[in-house]
């Protein structure tokens, strides 16, 4: 018998903190979530971490995870790789120099903007729409909630996803090769850590998916750093040492950025931001609706990843900070010959991505034809009000766990009424 895979998620539930509302089931989009005797309990297999539920919990009962910033002690030479709605979450008075400046104070070696690679991935990115114009769209790879929620509900489009790193894990490659083979320093010794925005890049970090080897050691909220560069500003201040930013690559935070920046004039290219927006358009491309579309870029945060629940600030503050960046900021290109070597060589692949089954009643089709049919006969008994004071999301979904013995029929309290108030 296949032995189940574990699956890695960065949210942690506190059950004492849960009092069985059911508003976190109400909004996960792959129905990952139930409530059994009064308390929340995840599916694993069906998570893709894109934190609804964290931000509906009114009780903190669904709470995050992500690495400790002591995690970098372990190294001898320490890495930090920067999302690009890092600097909208800092005030004009900080600024997004300072901000980036505070983590050498914090004892990182090196930091890394991934906006210094947005444009050279752009122009990748373009090549790789051509070389494939068979496959049509193209599904950018850069939100790893929405690579996972491909594998869970639309296994048919895993070819239609970008087989290249995003751009801080091609990032994360590049540092480590490049200080190893500059500074001769072992690559063991070497700790490259991202700081991130949402959850489901914790969970792409702990447990890749495609990628040929994990190249990363850990992940970092930006919240936390967020404290760290607070609490330490004036400090940073005084340091006069001059540092460089990319600013024109920030533009990547804000959705419809990305699409807009690989299109040169010459593709037709998509943008949606919000996971229910998301479904609807990648149920659209499973129709063959969206065909001449040559690239679409899905963010499961609305308005890209300033909408993160690792972030801070407001996603619309935020957004308003790095537009003021991309206006008034002087732009520098990266230019790394090492790096191009990198990708002529194929570093930055990724391997085909597997499908993940959520819906398998039963090993014998025979007995799982079976109890598909249970389940339409007790969805038609059922009231269709999805309401979820059952602890399903719906009707449809409470109709599955009775057949595969997770709850039962006197579940639904609004059947249960209505029956009780039948035999007065």
């Amino acid at each position: 018998m296949k032995q189940k895979k574990e699956y890695f998620h960065a949210i942690k539930l506190v059950e004492e903190n849960c009092t069985g509302c059911t508003k976190c089931v109400r909004v996960c989009p792959t129905e990952a979530l139930r409530v059994r005797n009064g308390k929340v309990q995840l599916d694993s297999t069906r998570c893709v971490d894109c934190g609804k539920c964290v931000q509906a919990c009114p009780f903190d009962a669904i709470q995050t995870y992500a690495d400790d910033l002591n995690i970098i002690d372990k190294f001898k030479y320490k890495v930090a790789v920067i999302s690009t709605s890092f600097a909208g979450q800092f005030s004009e008075s900080i600024g997004y120099a300072n901000a980036k400046k505070a983590l050498l104070h914090m004892g990182f070696d090196e930091v890394a903007e991934e906006s210094m690679v947005t444009e050279l991935m752009s122009s990748i990115i373009r090549d790789y729409i051509r070389k494939n114009s068979q496959i049509r769209p193209i599904i950018s790879s850069n939100c790893p909630a929405i690579v996972r929620l491909i594998q869970v509900r639309f296994n048919s489009l895993l070819p239609n996803i970008l087989r290249i790193e995003a751009p801080m894990s091609v990032l994360a490659l590049y540092y480590r090769n490049k200080i190893a083979r500059q500074k001769n320093i072992s690559e063991e010794d070497i700790g490259v850590f991202l700081i991130v925005p949402c959850i489901s890049q914790v969970t792409a970090v702990h447990q890749p998916e495609g990628a040929y080897k994990n190249v990363h050691d850990g992940a970092i909220s930006i919240s936390e750093v967020y404290k760290e560069v607070i609490s330490n500003i004036k400090e940073v201040q005084k340091d006069e040492t001059p540092i460089e930013t990319y600013p024109k690559g920030l533009s990547w935070a804000i959705s419809g950025m990305e699409a807009e920046e690989v299109n040169d004039g010459t593709l037709r290219t998509l943008a949606v931001s919000g996971i229910h927006n998301v479904i609807k358009i990648l149920h659209k491309i499973e129709d063959q609706q969206l065909e001449t579309y040559d690239f679409v870029v899905l963010h499961s945060c609305t308005n890209g990843c300033v909408g993160g629940v690792l972030n801070v600030e407001n996603p619309f503050v935020a957004t308003s900070r790095i537009r003021n960046y991309l206006r008034t900021a002087e732009h520098k290109n990266f230019a790394d010959d090492y790096f191009y070597e990198m990708y002529q060589n194929n570093m930055f692949d990724v391997l085909p991505l597997e499908s993940r089954s959520i819906m398998s009643l039963d090993s014998n089709i025979k007995d799982a034809l079976e109890k598909m049919k249970k389940i339409r006969e007790i969805t038609k008994i059922l009231p269709g009000l999805d309401c979820s004071a059952c602890g399903s999301p719906t009707c449809r979904a409470l109709a599955e766990d009775i057949v595969v013995g997770k709850a039962e029929l006197d579940d639904c309290m609004v059947r249960l009424k209505k029956m009780r108030k039948q035999k007065k």
